[in-house]
């Protein structure tokens, strides 16, 4: 079980995962959070992990995040993954929302700076 905290820095909006996601955790803060998005976002996994997500249910968030992007125009998302599994996890997700033609730029880094960095230079 996982705590989802929600921050707005600027036109940033940062979800800080906290402990081990599940799937339907992960649905609960598309549904609660993504229609607060505008520009940019980044999931922050420095003190998360994914260990009870499988793949199958990994990759159809994509497809599911779009419904709650409803006042987004553009923009960033980042995702600040150092462990290894979930930044791989995150990869993974890069290229199924690529194959979606999903209309944003997405990145996976190793840490929060890094993360916020690549969002804030776009602007």
């Amino acid at each position: 079980m996982a705590e989802i905290i929600y921050e707005k820095y600027n036109d940033v909006v940062i979800l800080r995962v906290i402990g081990g996601a599940t799937f339907d955790e992960i649905c609960e803060a598309l549904k609660q959070y993504f229609p607060k998005v505008t520009r940019h976002l980044i999931w922050d996994y420095t003190n998360g992990s994914l260990i009870d997500v499988t793949s199958e249910q990994f990759n159809s968030v994509p497809e599911l995040s779009t419904k709650y992007f409803i006042n987004r125009k553009d923009g960033r998302t980042a995702f600040a993954c150092p462990s290894a599994y979930v930044y791989g996890m995150f990869r993974m997700y890069i290229t199924f929302a690529d194959i979606k033609k999903m209309p944003y730029q997405y990145s996976v880094y190793r840490s929060f700076k890094e993360a916020l960095e690549w969002v804030e230079e776009s602007k």
